[in-house]
């Protein structure tokens, strides 16, 4: 009788799920290394982690493929801690470059990081799961207007190459049905 009703139940869930699935949710997560200040006090050479989240029903085109304005971004840089993005960014793709990128939001953001160039991102809309992917990236134009602000103040990087930068992107649903059906194993090996 447990069995049935654990079975039930897991039919019930990943039927909800599966249509949550195709909402329009999705995180994007970059990595690198950079200096620079924070609020006008330099940092060294730091690795940094910045996630964003975003809605692909607010995909946009552009001439050479698709950026998203984000919901919210914060970057997690080693030794100075967490700081939400309050300047609007943007995550884009660039198709005809298979370059994926960090921007101040907007069609006309400047960009500010480049994550990996890959061949990859030459076919990818933005609506699926990629990654993580590898390889050399680059930080630039964070001097720019306007000012890029985070709850700790004005962040400029230096610019530079960036060896080791990695991208990836996850449709929120993918990481709730993930966990659901971990959950639900988990009782079914109990029972």
């Amino acid at each position: 009788m447990k069995r049935t009703t654990l079975l039930l139940t897991l039919i019930i869930v990943l039927v909800f799920l599966t249509t949550v699935a195709q909402g329009s949710i999705i995180s994007f997560t970059y990595t690198g290394h950079g200096d620079g200040t924070m609020d006008g006090v330099p940092f060294p050479d730091s690795n940094f982690v910045i996630t964003a989240i975003a809605d692909t029903d607010e995909r946009t085109a552009y001439d050479n493929g698709w950026f998203i304005d984000h919901l919210s971004a914060s970057i997690l840089i080693d030794g100075l801690g967490e700081f939400d993005f309050l300047s609007q960014t943007r995550t884009f793709v660039n198709q005809s470059w298979g370059m994926i990128g960090f921007s101040r939001g907007g069609l006309g953001g400047h960009d500010l990081f480049y994550g990996p160039r890959r061949v990859e991102f030459t076919t990818w809309e933005m609506l699926t799961p990629i990654g993580p992917l590898s390889g050399t990236g680059k930080l630039f134009q964070w001097n720019y207007s306007p000012q890029v602000v985070t709850a700790g103040g004005v962040l400029i990087f230096d610019d530079r190459t960036v060896i080791g930068s990695t991208f990836k992107a996850v449709p929120e649903p993918c990481t709730v049905l993930l966990f659901a059906l971990g959950g639900l194993a988990v009782r079914w090996k109990r029972t």
